[in-house]
């Protein structure tokens, strides 16, 4: 005889039957609680690079499963940088990827990368842009770190995570994997890697952007301010006006981005050079230019002889001036009875003819102004006088 627990199947093989399902549930809920409390990583196919600077030393102050980080984001890194500002430090693409969100509260960029991976970069100070769809490579600055969200305390949080398709739901953070070297894979218990130090390295020589309102090949008569920032850099970088900045170490090591102001060079034409370094040593030069600065009126052209006539018209010519920076332009002149008279009459080439004069004395009045409208004194350069003829 079968026991009460036991029957038949429709093979007549016996099959067990639970009286109490209550175990059954009791042993879901543990294996439920053992997943939230001790979460495996998320399976991790990429690696990233190290969104800092290249060269600069970033200390992990806060790492995996401790703090803030004790949620979907358990393998989080809080970066703050160990020899110089935090705030306002260059941050950089930990992949290539374009921006899918922008939390200006928390200053959190976030970066799509295909296949449902995501990047995330929070307490930015600002982003570089934060238009949706915007692209990033790898190693490319996207923001600057900062405090948001954080005030007082500047750092970095990153996160590398996964999600569904809507990029919300089923965040799962990822243990990080790092291109430099640095596998920070799940090790138990709080704060896990905390306090290690990371240093970014180049992925390629670096590389040199101007900015200048300043147009190549052109004279000003006021200073131009020409800026620059470097990428894949943090060796530090060199500059000078006019020769390439030497080899053998960079005059601002750490730094990666300045500015000269045309006004340093003095006047004439001038070329600026830059040399950047990477951490590897690498270097990258570039030059921006060139650029003339003239501050200096042109010369007042030489007197003329008096010029006698009957009423008529006459030219009126006079020595040319040169202008041994810009060059000349052209002449303002002023023919009439005023000895102090002024007038917005231009010529280009240094003679005028008047209309017909009548008798009377005339002063010849002439202003030089060079290309860049640097100009002379007014000076009177002799006399035109009308006689009647008679």
């Amino acid at each position: 005889m079968m026991s009460p627990s036991m029957t038949r199947s429709a093979s007549g093989s016996p099959v067990r039957r639970y009286r109490n399902f209550g175990v059954f549930w009791l042993l879901l809920f543990v294996v439920a609680l053992c997943a939230a409390l001790f979460p495996q990583p998320a399976t991790a196919t990429t690696t990233f690079i190290l969104p800092t600077v290249p060269g600069e030393r970033w200390r992990i102050i806060q790492g995996y499963a401790c703090g803030t980080h004790n949620a979907w984001d358990r393998y989080s890194l809080d970066l703050a940088q160990v020899d110089g500002p935090t705030y306002n430090a260059p941050i950089r693409a930990a992949l290539g990827g374009r921006v899918w969100h922008w939390q200006l509260s928390s200053g959190t960029l976030i970066l799509s990368h295909g296949n449902r991976l995501f990047t995330m970069y929070t307490h930015l100070s600002r982003a570089v842009t934060t238009q949706r769809g915007a692209y990033f490579e790898a190693g490319q600055v996207l923001g600057y770190a900062g405090d948001r969200g954080s005030p007082g305390v500047p750092h970095l949080h990153f996160t590398a995570y996964t999600a569904n398709s809507d990029g919300w739901s089923g965040r799962q953070s990822v243990a990080l994997r790092f291109a430099e070297g640095y596998d920070l894979p799940e090790v138990g218990g709080c704060n896990q890697h905390g306090g290690r130090i990371l240093v970014a390295s180049s992925l390629r020589d670096p590389e040199i952007h101007f900015s200048s309102e300043a147009q190549p090949g052109t004279w000003y008569n006021t200073s131009q301010r020409i800026e620059f920032t470097s990428e894949w850099s943090g060796g530090g970088l060199s500059q000078a006006w006019n020769v390439e900045p030497a080899t053998n170490a960079p005059q601002f090591p750490g730094a990666f981005d300045g500015y000269a102001e045309l006004a340093d060079a003095g006047e004439g034409m001038h070329t600026f050079y830059v040399r950047v370094w990477g951490p590897d040593g690498r270097q990258s030069l570039a030059s921006f230019g060139p650029l003339g600065y003239d501050v200096t009126p042109p010369p007042i052209p030489a007197p003329i002889a008096d010029i006698e006539v009957i009423p008529s018209s006459v030219v009126v010519a006079w020595q040319p001036v040169s202008d041994p920076l810009s060059g000349t332009h052209g002449y303002r002149v002023y023919i009439g009875p005023d000895a102090a008279g002024t007038a917005t009459w231009f010529t280009s080439e240094p003679f005028v003819k008047t209309e017909q004069l009548q008798p009377g004395e005339y002063y010849v009045r002439v202003q030089s102004i060079d290309q860049v409208n640097n100009k002379s004194e007014w000076a009177t350069l002799g006399m035109v006088v009308v006689t009647s003829g008679e």
